[in-house]
């Protein structure tokens, strides 16, 4: 839990960042791979930073990610960008999830959805990594250079 609050700042910034980066998550295939196993799945990645990775997942229309986790993840955040899906978590009843909801799972914890949707689902999810002992400035420093990349200052706490 401590983990996830943690992600909070980071999971703000992504959020901040949701109108250009909107256009960017729905229009670039280019980077995904077909994802093993999964007819109608590709993923791709889009930063990989010592503290958290970023992916971007399309499903197309009834496709279906089999039950599967990210065990080395401490958190994981999924946002729905496009499309809508049946997420089956484990230990929860399944759940219908529309664009632009932002689901917070336990790191590690067991997953599957589909998309329900007759277009393509894009997702965007943020992976936390093990703290590394006296990395919070480290943190810090990450976000403020990926923003720094993607054309935005990091908002003052007067924002």
């Amino acid at each position: 839990m401590r983990s996830l609050f943690r992600s909070l700042p980071l999971c703000l910034v992504l959020l901040g960042l949701a109108p250009e980066a909107g256009a960017q998550a729905l229009g670039d295939r280019s980077v995904t791979r077909p994802v093993a196993g999964d007819p109608g799945l590709f993923s791709g990645q889009v930063l990989n930073e010592p503290q958290y990775r970023v992916l971007r997942d399309y499903a197309e229309p009834g496709a279906t990610r089999r039950m599967h986790n990210h065990p080395e993840a401490t958190f994981h955040v999924l946002v729905l960008l496009s499309g809508r899906l049946r997420i089956t978590i484990e230990g929860e009843a399944p759940r219908e999830v529309n664009p632009g909801e932002v689901l917070a799972l336990k790191g590690g914890v067991m997953h599957t959805f589909t998309n329900l949707s007759d277009q393509t689902a894009t997702l965007v999810e943020v992976f936390g990594k093990a703290p590394v002992p006296g990395d919070e400035a480290a943190m810090g420093a990450a976000l403020a250079q990926a923003l720094m990349a993607a054309g935005r200052s990091p908002a003052s706490p007067r924002d």
